[in-house]
């Protein structure tokens, strides 16, 4: 009986050490944590801001250019977990990637050129991407400084 009851306990506490594991990482696969990664990276206000065009030629940002299109997504960009983005990843496309903190980390942030109707793109973090949303600032202001889009 004893042997018994002592199984029951070490099952009983495997199974909350399994619970809690899931629980903790559970929050963490979306792309809600590159997002507050960007976030982080900004607020250090120590960065680099790389834009590559949908000819794939990189360009590095300087100043306020660099400030407000890193600040502009870090505030507009938002999950779009469940959305279908098939139909985007055709669309040209222009990679954002910011570069800083301590360690230093870089995000990037895809937007899929829809025209006026871009509003999706995919944000990569720590070798994981996941869909986002809200990305057509993005592309307004990229073209406000000097990008060819299909606005």
């Amino acid at each position: 009986m004893k042997k018994s009851g002592f199984r029951v306990l070490i099952g009983l506490v495997v199974i909350a050490v399994i619970v809690i594991l899931v629980y903790q990482n559970s929050g963490k696969n979306t792309a809600q944590s590159g997002i507050a990664a960007l976030q982080a990276i900004v607020e250090t206000g120590e960065y680099t801001v790389a834009v590559t065009d949908e000819s794939g030629e990189k360009h590095e940002l300087e100043d306020s250019s660099k400030t407000m299109l890193a600040e502009l997504i870090s505030s507009t960009v938002a999950d779009a977990a469940g959305e279908d983005l098939s139909a985007v990843l055709q669309n040209p496309q222009f990679l954002v990637e910011i570069t800083g903190g301590d360690p230093a980390a870089t995000v990037g942030v895809t937007v899929y050129d829809a025209g006026e109707e871009t509003d999706f793109g995919m944000i990569s973090f720590a070798d994981k991407t996941y869909p986002v949303k809200n990305c057509g600032e993005v592309l307004n202001y990229l073209a406000e400084i000097g990008f060819a889009t299909a606005r």
